[in-house]
């Protein structure tokens, strides 16, 4: 059976994995290349999915439980009444998780999740409790800071490119003054 695109056998190999290189004096790392080896995964995936069942507190040995449509709901509007406080989505998580860092990173991961993946369920549950919040504000605000960013990218390599021309017309212009003859051939095909 399949749980967040992981199945138990694989969650078992990652297990025993892991459980081996607690006991032998292994590293993590180690564990993750030999699960991703065994699984056909890559080795960062089985890391990432590893620190995500790490992250929920359930630790190693125990299986990743997904959100149900009602507990992301609850969770959401819970989330969304409280920045419609004025609190920030972080701080709104810790108040949820009753200052449990592992639960707050848990339900800031999963309002952040719904307000990329389903902006709209976010911004009818937002409208029903007047947060002022909009997901899709929010994830404009993210391209638009990815837009910035490629651009930021692109007017450097411009920059770049200007200088490399600025300094071959210089070393042009310096060999076209010491060779008159090369400049008197430039000008004889420019006619």
């Amino acid at each position: 059976m399949r749980k967040n695109g992981w199945t138990d056998a694989e969650n078992d190999i990652l297990d025993r994995a892991v459980a081996a290189a607690g006991t032998e004096h292994g590293t993590l790392t180690e564990a993750f290349r030999r699960t991703a080896a065994q699984t056909g995964r890559m080795p960062n995936s089985v890391r990432n999915h590893y620190y995500a069942v790490m992250r929920t507190g359930l630790g190693p040995g125990s299986r990743y439980v997904p959100f149900s449509e009602q507990d992301a709901r609850e969770l959401a509007g819970l989330m969304l009444s409280l920045i419609s406080k004025g609190y920030s989505v972080r701080r709104a998580a810790l108040e949820l998780a009753d200052g449990d860092v592992k639960r707050m990173l848990r339900y800031q991961n999963k309002f952040r999740s719904l307000c990329e993946r389903r902006p709209e369920l976010i911004d009818s549950l937002a409208e029903g409790c007047g947060a002022g919040f909009s997901a899709n504000k929010r994830k404009k605000s993210r391209r638009e800071t990815e837009l910035a960013a490629v651009i930021a990218s692109k007017n450097r390599e411009l920059e770049e490119q200007r200088e490399r021309f600025m300094k071959l017309h210089a070393a042009f212009t310096r060999l076209c003054e010491l060779n008159p003859e090369l400049t008197e051939k430039l000008e004889e095909r420019s006619v």
